[in-house]
């Protein structure tokens, strides 16, 4: 699934009415796979504030490999009462090649570039849709020897949110990038 398919898709520009139905319905023809937890997840009032205290029922989560570097994980979580779907939550992680790859040097410089690049797209793509970001905190090359999270939050006059964020850890190769889309 490419960014641009995000942007253009059934998901995000009929937000507010697509019931859980119709989503697992898309990502079958995707041929993504079901990986459902069979445990309540919830999502943090950072991410998604849930101004109507919705109660979300476990989110349907789906995996689809994005050659050649990521997976990536799609959780749609949805209200109880109406089955419909109130925030998505991408993320992105790194498609692991082989074991013996992970540990080498240039593999976390190619990584981090791949990361980097995911980012950067999904920024543009993000203005683009939404105008400039209202909030942006780059934390990448200030903090040293510890986590950073870059994140960036994008609302739109007709209540349409986004929130994009990069974790990463520059001493383990640790990179995911995560994209929150919600309607007020």
């Amino acid at each position: 699934m490419t960014n641009r398919l995000i942007f253009e898709s059934k998901e995000f520009n009929e937000f507010g009415k697509l019931d859980i139905k119709t989503l697992i319905q898309l990502e079958r023809q995707k041929q993504s796979k079901d990986i459902t937890p069979d445990h309540l997840i919830g999502i943090g009032e950072g991410i998604y504030p849930n101004k109507n205290n919705y109660i979300l029922a476990t989110p349907k989560t789906f995996e689809i490999k994005e050659k050649p570097n990521f997976k990536l994980e799609t959780e749609y979580f949805y209200a109880v009462n109406d089955s419909l779907v109130k925030v998505i939550l991408y993320q992105w992680d790194y498609l692991q090649k082989t074991d013996t790859d992970f540990f080498e040097e240039e593999n976390h410089t190619k990584k981090f570039k791949a990361f980097q690049t995911k980012f950067n797209n999904l920024t543009s793509k993000l203005t683009k849709e939404f105008g400039e970001p209202i909030s942006k905190n780059i934390e990448q090359g200030k903090i040293k020897d510890e986590t950073f999270r870059d994140d960036l939050k994008f609302k739109r006059a007709d209540g349409m949110n986004a929130y994009l964020f990069m974790f990463g850890d520059d001493n383990n190769g640790y990179r995911q990038i995560r994209l929150a889309i919600y309607k007020d």
